[in-house]
């Protein structure tokens, strides 16, 4: 009998983490523009001196961090993925130039948005990736996302977390140990590198004949565990990116870049066009199949890299 599935949004984990910070360490503050949030409430009913609501003024939110990590404070920076595309002028002068060690996190990050099409954000990791001194992970469940909290809760760098906004399957029954990259399946004739969302859709994908593949998540994404990608690859020949983010400016192009210069070989990816995807709701069916980054993509990029490589 298979397993039921269950769903879980890695938000609460963001959440469960940041008060447990709170409880211990009164240096841990919250900066939030009109983010909701069950941490946010905890901060409005047991520190309200610690919470820092700069409303819909979100830039504003970033330079207000950048001074409370100055000050020796440890702020923990929430709002939606597309909106730190807003604040990327304070981020990159008030945050990143001086390496101040503000925890952000981007919510409903990927084809999913919460208000319509502005919502969304499947360009994020592409503009934070750009900026030096920035440490970034993407997690792929709940548990996942709670072991990436406890990872930069002593960080002395700048740091942006990609939070899907929908629940996610659960892939890790308990908080994994740390790892910036983590094999699950072991195979010789492709490697298949996922993050976040993907890694629950690769891991149910059908390969059939084409089974004798490895399956590798990796939530930092920068800096890029370069040795490790090209110990992976060596083993296989090909690789499949898959990632639920525009097809420029993410992992997959990361990845590709390190290939090209460092060991060039067929590389195919899974990931969203050039586009913007319009309003997707939570209810919709289909939605992967619809922005080529379904199952059955990721199955046939595989068939197509293994004929590249023979």
């Amino acid at each position: 009998m298979n397993k039921q599935i269950e769903y879980k949004k890695m938000r609460e984990g963001y959440g469960d983490i940041v008060i447990e910070l709170a409880e211990k360490d009164e240096k841990v503050v919250f900066v939030g523009a009109d983010s909701g949030g069950h941490e946010r409430k905890w901060f409005f009913e047991n520190s309200r001196e610690r919470l820092i609501e700069t409303g819909i003024a979100e830039a504003n939110s970033a330079a207000v961090a950048a001074a409370l990590a100055s000050d020796g404070f440890k702020p923990y920076l929430l709002n939606f993925a597309y909106l730190f595309g807003r604040m990327y002028n304070q981020i990159s002068q008030s945050i990143a130039e001086d390496a101040y060690p503000v925890r952000m996190a981007g919510y409903y990050a990927g084809i999913w948005g919460f208000g319509g099409r502005s919502h969304n954000c499947i360009t994020d990791l592409a503009f934070m990736r750009a900026l030096p001194n920035f440490q970034i992970f993407a997690p792929s469940d709940y548990n996942e996302t709670k072991t990436i909290m406890r990872k930069v809760a002593d960080s002395h760098v700048p740091t942006y977390i990609r939070l899907s906004g929908v629940p996610t399957p659960i892939v890790y029954d308990i908080e994994p140990e740390f790892s910036s990259i983590r094999k699950h399946q072991d195979g010789n004739d492709c490697t298949i590198f996922t993050h976040g969302t993907m890694l629950h859709e690769t891991l149910q994908a059908d390969f059939k004949t084409n089974s004798d593949v490895s399956i590798v998540n990796i939530p930092q994404i920068k800096p890029l565990p370069e040795e490790e990608i090209l110990k992976e690859v060596k083993n296989t020949g090909a690789a499949v990116i898959v990632e639920e983010h525009s097809k420029i400016g993410g992992l997959a192009e990361g990845i590709a870049s390190l290939l090209s210069e460092k060991y060039p070989i067929p590389i195919k990816k899974v990931c969203v066009d050039d586009i913007f995807p319009g309003t997707v709701t939570v209810d919709e069916t289909d939605v992967y199949k619809k922005f080529n980054i379904s199952r059955e993509e990721i199955v046939d990029s595989v068939k197509e890299c293994i004929r590249m490589k023979n």
